[in-house]
């Protein structure tokens, strides 16, 4: 008896409960029947309820669903952060064969170069001459100058991607001798791709998203969906600012040429100064010759003195010594 009243009571409970739970679910619009459209985040994805509104399609079409004869999904799920190996995964998969076909390669070409010149000067005019008549442009250089006069320092040349072979070759011709030289190329194409297919989902997610902020009504959709513009823009002009870095890396190739003035072309006739020879060996021979003078007089007038001091105590020592042996042991 105590048994079946417990459960008679413990069903009367959850009865009530389901009856209150039910009752508050349709009093906030949960099971509204005007199919209002919720928009609320989970685990960092944005969720949208479209119950009774129409499919995405409608949405990014910017029409208007009718609400007859139409199948609607229950609940359309984006991903508010999708990586971009997903995104260019996702877009190479739905692309046609011939997209990735149509796309040109993208390489960078780049070279390096150690030359010994006669006059690093007018090896930078030469180079920087070579890379204007290749349509490029010397954008960086860098000398100096060492205490016997020899000069050294680099130029960065960027030249046009086809003209790169013909201004490599030709920087070498004003060179008395090359020292090292090193091309070499990166296929980016795969990268190139990749962001491509990266800023074309994030334009699709941005037309998405500017659909459902034409259709929101209340003010926290309205705002949820503003910042998710917002996010997805700025997603975009970072990827549109790597793809213009990568086009430029393809477009203009980069040639660095260290320079350094051969010593025995450019210095041997400059640096040889017998008269100063002359010069500084007579300088040398009179600084010996005071150093002599000086470590004479600093001899007799320090040391000197010291000496006959000390020889005068050894002497008194041993004639003491003697007197006392010769009285005490020799009689």
């Amino acid at each position: 008896m105590p048994t079946q009243k417990f459960l008679k009571i413990a069903g009367l409970v959850l009865l009530a409960f389901f009856i209150l739970y039910f009752g508050l679910m349709i009093a906030v619009g949960g099971f509204s029947k005007t199919g209002s459209l919720a928009l609320f985040r989970t685990g960092g994805r944005v969720v949208f309820d479209q119950s009774a509104v129409g499919t995405m399609d409608s949405f990014q079409a910017g029409a208007p669903s009718s609400g007859v004869g139409e199948t609607y999904s229950p609940e359309i799920v984006m991903d508010s952060q999708p990586t971009g190996g997903q995104a260019a995964k996702a877009a190479r998969n739905q692309a046609s064969p011939g997209v990735t076909a149509a796309i040109d390669k993208k390489i960078i070409k780049t070279g390096n170069l150690s030359l010994k010149v006669e006059k690093a000067e007018t090896a930078a005019e030469s180079i920087a001459n070579i890379a204007k008549l290749n349509k490029g442009e010397i954008s960086n250089s860098y000398f100096s100058e060492s205490s016997r006069g020899i000069k050294s320092g680099y130029l960065i040349a960027r030249v046009p991607y086809q003209n790169f072979a013909s201004a490599f070759n030709e920087i070498k011709k004003v060179a008395t001798q090359v020292i090292t030289e090193l091309s070499n190329t990166q296929d980016i194409t795969a990268d190139y791709i990749d962001l491509e297919a990266r800023l074309n989902n994030k334009r699709a997610e941005e037309v998405s998203f500017v659909a459902l902020l034409n259709r929101s009504g209340k003010i926290e959709e309205v705002l949820a969906v503003t910042r998710e513009i917002a996010r997805t823009r700025g997603e975009i002009e970072q990827l549109q600012g790597q793809l213009r870095y990568l086009s430029s890396q393809t477009d203009m190739s980069t040639i660095t040429v260290n320079l350094s003035e051969d010593v025995v072309i450019a210095s041997a006739s400059q640096d040889w100064r017998p008269w100063q020879t002359v010069k500084t060996s007579v300088r040398q021979l009179i600084t010996a010759g005071q150093n002599f003078v000086d470590g004479l007089v600093s001899f007799i007038i320090t040391v000197l003195p010291m000496l006959v001091i000390y020889a005068l105590i050894i002497w008194l020592v041993y004639y003491i010594g003697k007197k006392v042996y010769r009285h005490y042991f020799n009689r």
